[in-house]
């Protein structure tokens, strides 16, 4: 596996976050032979292996997530991107304009992507540190003046994303 190989499929999944490819898009950059992990925190977290979540299924809902709650626009590297040939490894410093869907509140997230590849150039770890402060990282964002979406019956959906994991906690009402 060449420098080149690996810079083009990082550029290529990068273009694809920075085009706003649909979630199930953006699986097929993820090994399917080997287990695949993500995770996403700010730099500054001193404990970010609790957001490490592993598995396809993880990938996927991660970018359902990012689909249902925001929009990215302007995403952009900031430096030019490191590649570790013999790890399989490239490392991008970008930042990306995010929205909430529902307010339309706006900021901009700095953030580092350390990608691992195997030996298909296909990702097997996507590890997101946001670097311009922990009020920045899409994964703390909470649109405080927004109103919980009320589902028809007797559900409340409340868009909630924790250090830990990734949920939609649906409550009693």
């Amino acid at each position: 596996m060449s420098e080149q190989e690996l810079r083009a499929s990082s550029e290529s999944f990068f273009d694809a976050f920075a085009s706003n490819k649909p979630p199930l898009k953006m699986l097929c950059y993820f090994s399917t032979t080997s287990p695949v992990i993500i995770q996403h925190a700010p730099d500054s977290c001193p404990h970010p292996h609790t957001s490490r979540l592993m598995g396809s299924n993880a990938i996927r809902s991660y970018f359902d997530l990012l689909a249902t709650h925001w929009t990215r626009s302007n995403a952009r590297t900031r430096a030019t991107t490191q590649i570790d040939e013999p790890n399989r490894r490239v490392v991008v410093s970008a930042s990306v304009d995010w929205a909430w869907r529902k307010s339309g509140k706006k900021w901009t997230e700095d953030f580092t992507w350390t990608l691992d590849f195997d030996e298909s150039l296909e990702i097997v770890s996507f590890v997101i540190r946001t670097v311009s402060g922990p009020g920045t990282c899409v994964m703390r964002a909470i649109d405080i003046d927004a109103e919980p979406y009320v589902l028809p019956g007797k559900y409340t959906l409340q868009a909630s994303v924790s250090s830990l994991a990734w949920k939609y906690p649906f409550v009693n009402t």
